[in-house]
């Protein structure tokens, strides 16, 4: 807001003259006097360049003076013409004044300083000619021109400090691309085929020509440029990689405090295939599976199961059973989400994330077990996937046979040591996987935060002193067993169809034409539990082996000779049941 200089002064409190002289220090210019003299000419200043308490009594002078128009107005009955144009006038300036101030509050922060610096050189230089501006420039060694800040003045008289804003971003948010074409590209660009940016350019360029009329098109820079502006890397990394991979790279992590928490109360468990080859007795070569329970506190590896097949439940009651036989029952289990965890032996199933796990009917139910289920593929919530890690980078990346983690990354010298015969058997495998468990993961220390404190697995483990419930043999032989068909108890005993191999106990002597289903061991079909189609416990079984048929050793004839007792025994109970029917 410009005013004249007899008002500066008396808002100052000084002389005219001396504010005449002090003219250079302030915002001013001169602009046509309708009065005449001084060549036409008169001086104004910006009131924001005088101290603030002359600007606060400028305010002042003019309330009073509005207060008494309004008085004069209320006797008189109506302002007159110039008390109504200066009424206007003082108004508007007002308002222009708050509009510039918005502007320039809402201006960011690099604008306000070039405005802030701009606005200095211009009070700085105020009155200086050509000659006195081009010594200025050079005493200050700046990189300006004499006709840069003649522009500044001119837009600083016609429009205050607003106008000494740089025009940079006025055409933020706009695009030489047209949204369709640009649209095109993202579609191509945006996808988990993770085409590249000239892929996605030569596609939207070809719809370009197609459906506009052009001297030039965009250039494959302007494309990227509007990519990263309007797309964040996070949203790119989505788009082109998944969720999964997203979540792992960008995904917040969930801090968990291991305090709360003793060793043995949770366990983990989870399959890997291995990225390394090893030899089956056939010949063939396959890359083995690992199920795995490990401590959720300690990350001490508890029972594990190595198998050439892919995973499923049978491995899982093998591993679970190992762990529960060396260490007892956990408080709890955290599992994933694959149908061969959610089997209904293991866990009692689910049906979504939210599934009630304490309402199914389930082997961990039985056995006092509480089951948590992971969140669907998100291996950040089970802190095996960290093991499994360090196996993969401290024993399969060392061991001969290594696949590499995919085609790409695999070892020329994969197909040589194969040829040579290099690569372990299956047996030794197995050894090794054992003793690299017990002896360097479960041994080597694992972090630096207060609860791990450079201390192992092992030590951890042995700090808390986990006291942990005992099963016994029978329970876990009864739970942790695989279930075999339904099948008939038949004159020799009971036949497994998937094995072709018979099954005896004496108790089948009053059992014959039964309907029955075995548990075994995977690792040990030696014996056999027998369970009733009512899910009840009858007897143990044994596996019946043939006899040599001329029992011409010890063992052979030690055999036939138990075989005849056992026969002779069944024979005596049928009898001995037989006589007390006929005495009842």
């Amino acid at each position: 807001m410009w005013i004249d200089v007899s008002t500066a002064s008396n808002c100052i409190g000084i002389a005219r003259q001396v504010l005449m002289r002090k003219l250079p220090k302030l915002t001013s210019r001169q602009v046509p006097n309708p009065n005449g003299g001084r060549g036409g000419f008169k001086y104004e200043i910006a009131l924001e360049s005088l101290p603030q308490d002359a600007q606060q009594r400028y305010w002042q002078q003019v309330r009073i003076e509005q207060e008494a128009a309004a008085s004069k107005q209320s006797k008189r009955g109506r302002p007159s013409k110039a008390e109504k144009q200066a009424q206007e006038a003082a108004k508007a300036a007002k308002q222009a004044e708050i509009q510039a101030n918005a502007i320039y509050a809402e201006a960011p922060a690099w604008q306000k300083q070039t405005v802030d610096q701009r606005l200095q050189v211009v009070r700085d230089t105020l009155g200086m000619g050509r000659k006195e501006l081009t010594e200025w420039i050079e005493a200050h060694a700046l990189d300006l021109s004499v006709a840069t800040i003649y522009r500044w003045r001119k837009a600083y008289e016609d429009g205050g400090k607003n106008a000494l804003m740089t025009e940079y971003g006025k055409t933020k948010g706009q695009s030489i691309i047209p949204d369709d074409v640009f649209n095109v590209f993202l579609s191509v660009y945006m996808d988990e085929n993770k085409a590249s940016t000239q892929a996605a350019y030569v596609a939207a360029i070809g719809y370009f020509v197609e459906h506009y009329e052009y001297d030039k098109w965009p250039s494959l820079g302007a494309f990227e440029y509007r990519l990263k502006r309007d797309h964040d890397e996070s949203a790119r990394y989505f788009a082109r990689y998944g969720e999964s991979a997203w979540n792992r790279k960008y995904g917040r992590s969930i801090s968990r405090d291991y305090s709360k928490v003793k060793a043995g109360e949770c366990v983990v468990g989870d399959h890997m295939q291995l990225d390394a080859l090893c030899l089956l007795p056939d010949g063939s070569t396959c890359r083995p599976w690992l199920t795995a329970w490990t401590d959720f506190k300690s990350r001490k590896f508890l029972g594990w199961d190595l198998h050439a097949e892919a995973p499923n439940s049978d491995h899982i009651f093998t591993s679970f059973k190992a762990m529960v036989e060396a260490f007892g029952l956990p408080g709890s289990i955290y599992i994933d989400n694959g149908k061969d965890y959610r089997c209904k032996d293991f866990a009692g199933g689910r049906v979504k994330v939210t599934v009630n796990e304490a309402q199914t009917s389930s082997l961990m139910v039985d056995l006092g077990v509480e089951v948590h289920f992971a969140i669907p593929y998100n291996a950040q919530s089970k802190n095996i996937e960290r093991r499994f890690r360090d196996f993969h980078n401290y024993c399969e990346r060392l061991m001969p046979g290594y696949t590499g983690t995919n085609v790409v990354k695999r070892p020329e010298a994969l197909k040589q040591q194969i040829k040579s015969g290099k690569i372990l058997t299956f047996a030794e495998f197995a050894e090794l996987v054992d003793k690299f468990i017990t002896e360097v993961l479960n041994r080597m220390p694992f972090g630096r935060g207060a609860i791990f404190a450079n201390r192992c697995p092992d030590e951890i483990w042995a700090a808390d002193n986990p006291v942990l419930k005992r099963a016994s043999a029978e329970s876990l032989a009864v739970f942790c067993q695989r279930s075999s068909r339904v099948v008939t108890i038949g004159r020799n005993g009971v036949k497994d169809p998937d094995l072709d191999a018979v099954y005896w106990a004496e108790e089948f002597v009053a059992m014959k034409g039964r309907k029955v289903y075995l548990r075994r061991d995977i690792h040990n079909y030696a014996e056999a539990w027998v369970y009733g189609v009512d899910d009840v416990l009858l007897c143990r079984a044994k596996l019946a082996e043939a006899v040599h048929p001329l029992a011409d050793d010890e063992i052979s004839r030690a055999e036939l000779k138990a075989r005849t007792a056992e026969k002779r025994r069944e024979r005596r109970a049928v009898k001995k049941a037989a006589e007390a029917a006929e005495i009842a």
